[in-house]
């Protein structure tokens, strides 16, 4: 089904506070929230040592509330999601994770070729294992989206429920076909190491946002993803998610926007899985969560209260 959201409740009221103050930062409160400090809104975090090098988390929300993880897009960070988490962690225990060589979850030597979605979604259930988090609900964007969805998937008794917002649902190709794509590489957008470079509001406006803030801060984030920008990429794009969707059972809910490249694959998700919410966000572009975070906020509580 699909539903049109609108929001106005008072479960905003208790994380009202803490999104003004992570609003007014912008920018400048991602960058200084992969340092070893923690920023606002977040109330706690910490680092995870697994084999070859770190992850990075931050928490939010009481401790006995049901564990809701926050997975970043490709090139992206934690703070993707930090005007959001705090209306989630008014009910919810919000824990938000760097992915492997985002952010502040470092890794050791150089990045392989392909870092697969399933060995990131491996990594991410070791960490949360080593939090003492068992049964919990994803929610990702992106890479993070299709991380929560393989987990879904492979690790059914682990995801009590899937929340993706602005996920490409991409049937996967072969190593063949993507070995062709990139001799086709865009210099404009990466150098001929594939390191990622600052894009310009003409570059996404066809993709991504049309807020130049976010934009802004995106390119803050790839650049300090940098050299697990693509490898990242391509794992994404040797994966059928679609088809590992469809291999989903827990509960899930679906937010696009209503315009924008993502609108496409809301009739693959309703395919996929046509017991699902699908919820499309006017106004907004491929980043919901940051576009809109008070509507994608609502629209996860909404998810998450009728499964209580």
């Amino acid at each position: 089904m699909i539903e049109r959201l609108a929001v106005g409740r008072r479960d905003f009221v208790a994380g009202a506070a803490m999104l003004s103050a992570a609003a007014s930062a912008g920018p400048a409160l991602a960058a200084a929230d992969n340092g070893a400090g923690i920023e606002a809104p977040w109330t706690g975090g910490g680092r995870i040592v697994r084999a070859g090098g770190v992850i990075q988390y931050r928490t939010l929300g009481p401790d006995a509330g049901k564990p809701v993880v926050l997975l970043p897009k490709v090139g992206g960070w934690i703070a993707d999601w930090r005007h959001v988490a705090p209306l989630i962690g008014a009910r919810h225990r919000v824990i938000a994770m760097d992915l492997p060589g985002h952010g502040g979850s470092e890794w050791l030597g150089p990045p392989p070729h392909v870092q697969t979605v399933a060995e990131s979604a491996a990594i991410i259930l070791a960490a949360l294992s080593d939090l003492g988090v068992d049964r919990f609900t994803v929610a990702g964007n992106s890479l993070g989206g299709v991380i929560g969805v393989t987990m879904a998937a492979r690790y059914p008794e682990r995801v009590a429920g899937v929340i993706l917002a602005s996920v490409s649902l991409f049937a996967g190709q072969t190593r063949a076909a993507l070995d062709a794509v990139e001799e086709a590489r865009d210099p404009a957008v990466w150098t001929d190491d594939w390191r990622p470079l600052p894009r310009t509001m003409e570059q996404v406006s066809r993709f991504g946002t049309v807020d130049p803030r976010i934009e802004a801060e995106q390119n803050a984030s790839r650049a300090k993803a940098d050299r697990w920008v693509r490898p990242s990429e391509r794992g994404v794009a040797l994966t059928d998610t679609a088809a590992l969707l469809a291999q989903t059972s827990a509960p899930a809910l679906l937010i696009y926007a209503d315009r924008g490249y993502y609108t496409r694959y809301v009739a693959v998700g309703r395919k996929a899985r046509p017991d699902a919410t699908i919820i499309q966000i006017a106004g907004a572009g491929s980043f919901v969560h940051q576009e809109k975070p008070a509507e994608t906020a609502q629209a996860m509580l909404d998810f998450l209260g009728r499964r209580s």
